[in-house]
């Protein structure tokens, strides 16, 4: 089987996220990772239109960032089902990290979500 995946890595990005009344005054760093996976596809010539462009998801991702939400993983459930809207992604995993709740390290979720 072939498969190709596009990928958005670390792409760390100001984010309304939170569920204490404290959070929602604030932006916070979130660290997005996405992972989109199309599966028996072979990429048949040097062309844009061959593939999915990550330009659409980045712009998701900045979308939705504005945006107040109290949870990473309905954040990540509405990334995952924008990329799911392209027919010719069959999978995608989604991983927010929030970056500034505990300075020991990171929390957040990974979801996976197939077609």
């Amino acid at each position: 089987m072939n498969s190709t995946q596009i990928i958005v890595r670390d792409f760390i990005i100001p984010a309304r996220i939170g569920i204490y009344p404290e959070e929602h005054k604030i932006m916070q760093n979130i660290c997005v990772n996405v992972t989109m996976e199309l599966a028996d596809y072979k990429i048949a010539k040097d062309s844009i239109d061959q593939t999915v462009s990550y330009e659409h998801i980045v712009n998701e991702i900045q979308r939705q960032a504005e945006i107040q939400h109290n949870l990473v993983e309905f954040l990540a459930e509405e990334l995952a089902q924008f990329c799911l809207q392209e027919k010719r992604i069959t999978s995608v995993t989604v991983q927010i990290e929030k970056l500034q709740i505990y300075t020991q390290g990171r929390v957040g979720c990974t979801i996976t979500r197939t077609r």
